[in-house]
């Protein structure tokens, strides 16, 4: 039984059609996004629907090892940022006195 397709969780632009489609038939995205746009206005925009179409009956791609929820998680990062430009400024106008 082959393999069912499914939007991409991965290589999304939109809502992953193209990318789904690319991994389920071995072939890059992109050429299958430029399918999708030269096609569209000799299609009267036909592909536009189809691709609306898709998006609700493909179901997503859900795979935890390829999504991005590997990145380190540092939820003080603005806030360390934003004391350090706090520093400077004050670096600086002690500079400046």
């Amino acid at each position: 039984m082959k393999e069912r397709i499914t939007r991409s969780s991965k290589d999304r632009m939109i809502a992953g059609v193209c990318g789904g489609l690319g991994e389920h038939f071995g072939i890059d995205s992109t050429w299958i996004r430029l399918a999708f746009i030269f096609m569209s206005p000799f299609s009267y925009f036909l592909t536009i629907l189809v691709y609306i179409i898709c998006v609700f009956s493909f179901p997503e791609k859900r795979n935890i090892q390829q999504t991005d929820f590997n990145k380190p998680y540092n939820p003080y990062g603005k806030i360390n940022k934003t004391i350090r430009r706090i520093n400077k400024t004050k670096e600086l106008s002690r500079k400046n006195k």
